[in-house]
């Protein structure tokens, strides 16, 4: 956080329809793009880090006006548009984390959970979330807008591209480089020096014993393909 102050103007649709224009000053203030449950998880992480959650947005109109996490939903996306200060997707789709991060140039944060590790020789990039108890291992490169979720563990040298989901539990062993857009899901592994392509699935607790190409769904132990992705 570097502190500065954040100024902006958030305009969105309130619940009964009327226009909602708010004008403010805050210090480390953040935005939240979207209010399901992963933006729970992203909203704990932001207070964990001392952070100042001002808001979310969601286009569902059905959570305007239903505080998450206690934070306030004050409307659709396009609120977004005017916002100076900080802000990051709380969004666990890949797809639809993708095209919000194309859709608004934003200042996008970078959330890192008080439990979590990174080696000070690892990178992140902006708009990512390590959550609790992530681990991140040297000299691995994450992109943006990444999540890697509740204790998942990324070892040395691996590659995560941008928009790219570790889910909980899942463990990438040394050397992986998983390709923009890919999921990892819950408690998958990955050997060493395997490549997951673009916008892959892994399936839940699948175990990764060789590449898989793009846009391809794995599953099981050993991992076979059994599908492409549409």
């Amino acid at each position: 956080l570097d502190g500065a102050a954040a100024r902006g103007h958030l305009g969105a649709r309130a619940c009964n329809d009327a226009a909602l224009r708010r004008a403010f000053v805050m210090e480390d203030a953040l935005l939240v793009l979207g209010a399901g449950g992963h933006a729970k998880v992203v909203i704990d992480t932001a207070r964990a880090q001392g952070w100042s959650v001002y808001a979310a947005v969601d286009d569902n109109p059905n959570l305007w006006g239903h505080p998450i996490e206690g934070v306030p939903v004050l409307g659709s996306l396009e609120a977004a548009a005017g916002w100076q200060g900080w802000a990051i997707i709380g969004i666990g789709n890949n797809r639809t984390r993708y095209a919000v991060s194309q859709r608004y140039a934003l200042r996008w944060a970078t959330l890192i959970h008080p439990t979590a590790w990174v080696s000070p020789s690892a990178e992140i990039g902006e708009g990512t979330l390590v959550a609790a108890g992530g681990v991140v291992q040297p000299a691995a490169r994450i992109g943006r807008h990444a999540i890697l979720n509740t204790a998942c563990s990324i070892d040395h040298d691996c590659v995560v591209g941008d928009w790219v989901h570790i889910a909980p539990g899942a463990r990438l062993a040394g050397g992986v480089q998983v390709d923009e857009g890919a999921l990892v899901g819950i408690g998958a592994v990955v050997l060493p020096n395997i490549r997951i392509g673009a916008w892959s699935v892994v399936g839940a607790g699948a175990v990764v014993t060789r590449e898989v190409p793009p846009r391809t769904v794995v599953v099981g132990v050993p991992a076979r393909p059994i599908r492409e992705v549409a």
